[in-house]
């Protein structure tokens, strides 16, 4: 019997190129329909919504289209393109230690002195975490490692140190049974950094260079803790709005119990319920170009390799931008869908074309919201050239375009 063997998974969408057209700005307009999805809900469980025009929207935050949006980008990227966005950069520096042979005994101290060496704070009684989220290049990991041990024998004292520490956070710290969790003043570390060498402090500050790390130049950062470690952000997302009214369905539902054959109302195992909304998404993304550049020439890259790595980074941010959508509850609500128009496009000014949906579309909303987005751009957005795509959902001609725009299927 011959094994079945998976092919690698290939890039779902075709890519959107945008990067012969000129403009300092890529700005990317789509509509997109969804059917009975929550695909980002409030601290009650309700979809997100916006007042808009006197009318409720659906609304999906800036953030929850970023997320899938940047692990799209990371899936089409290799690693040193990569960044991530973590708390356990401690634990995987010890993952890394004891992939090159470092007892786990001795890594776990050893990551968390090269971590504070680097700059980031961290609390002895949570030995596999920072203080706080960072976003570093997706090897800084590895990185950190090969820096502690080429300092092994150096920080032989400071490595005893920190393991004492460890050991008397964990047995005092927020982790004992019925002890309040210390001020952060109460489990110092950061002391330690004095006691190593200058020259490996200065290499482990450098793990966190994003060098040519698309994801981080686009996406930008913030680590205050450390030098030079603000990035700013190439990219400006916002909130996705439904051009169409917001109605609320409330789903109730039952799980049975198939073990249980106790009737109808016995075998029923679960009882709940989910709130769920339709309607046309009006999203709006713009890249800028000119910060994209200075970003990845910060790597101290060539001229010709900072522009090759700007113009894969736009096709990937336009391509991912234009296509992904959160997945939240995707196992029972399927909330993937193509855009019924897309719109990638360069100008020398970044105009969103929210206020074409301040007057809401009564459903069906497709069509109409594409008439309004194009004829909207037409008399205000001076678009320099860029891509359309097109996907009626009842088979009807696209709509009017700007005629610097080409036209494409998805």
């Amino acid at each position: 019997m011959t094994t079945p063997v998976l092919a690698p998974t290939a890039a779902p969408y075709r890519t959107i190129d945008t990067t012969s057209a000129p403009g300092d700005f890529v700005v990317v307009h789509s509509l997109t329909t969804v059917a009975g999805v929550c695909l980002n809900r409030d601290m009650d469980g309700l979809p997100k919504t916006l007042l808009f025009g006197g009318t409720e929207r659906l609304r999906v935050s800036s953030q929850a289209l970023v997320r899938p949006a940047r692990t799209w980008i990371r899936a089409q990227s290799v690693v040193d393109e990569q960044g991530a966005s973590s708390r356990l950069l401690p634990y995987q520096t010890a993952l890394s230690l004891q992939e090159r042979g470092i007892d786990p005994a001795d890594a776990v101290p050893a990551a968390l002195l090269v971590v504070i060496a680097a700059g980031l704070s961290v609390d002895p009684a949570e030995p596999d975490k920072t203080r706080a989220m960072a976003y570093v290049p997706a090897d800084a990991p590895t990185r950190l490692a090969e820096v502690m041990l080429a300092y092994w024998d150096d920080t032989d004292v400071a490595r005893k140190e920190m393991e004492s520490r460890i050991t008397t956070a964990l047995r005092n710290g927020p982790r004992a049974r019925g002890r309040k969790k210390p001020p952060p003043e109460d489990t110092p570390a950061t002391d330690l950094t004095g006691s190593l060498p200058e020259v490996m402090v200065t290499a482990a500050r450098k793990a966190f260079a994003p060098g040519l790390a698309l994801e981080i130049a686009l996406f930008g950062r913030f680590l205050a803790e450390i030098p030079g470690g603000r990035i700013r952000s190439a990219v400006s997302v916002a909130h996705a709005l439904s051009v169409d009214p917001h109605v609320l369905l409330t789903d109730e539902f039952t799980a049975l119990d198939d073990w249980n054959t106790g009737g109808i109302i016995g075998s029923v195992g679960m009882l709940g319920a989910q709130h769920l909304s339709s309607g046309t998404l009006y999203r709006w993304a713009c890249l800028n170009r000119r910060q994209l550049r200075e970003n990845l020439a910060a790597s101290g890259a060539g001229r010709d390799e900072v522009e090759e790595a700007a113009q894969r980074a736009e096709r990937l941010f336009t391509t991912a931008i234009t296509y992904t959508l959160p997945n939240a509850r995707s196992s029972r609500t399927g909330s993937a869908a193509l855009p019924t128009l897309s719109i990638a496009a360069t100008s020398d000014i970044a105009l969103t074309a929210a206020a074409a949906y301040e007057t809401a579309i009564d459903p069906p909303a497709g069509e109409e919201a594409a008439e309004r987005l194009t004829a909207y751009l037409t008399r205000a957005a001076r678009l320099n050239g860029g891509t359309a795509r097109w996907l009626s959902p009842t088979g009807a001609d696209a709509p009017p375009l700007p005629g610097v725009l080409t036209v494409e299927g998805h």
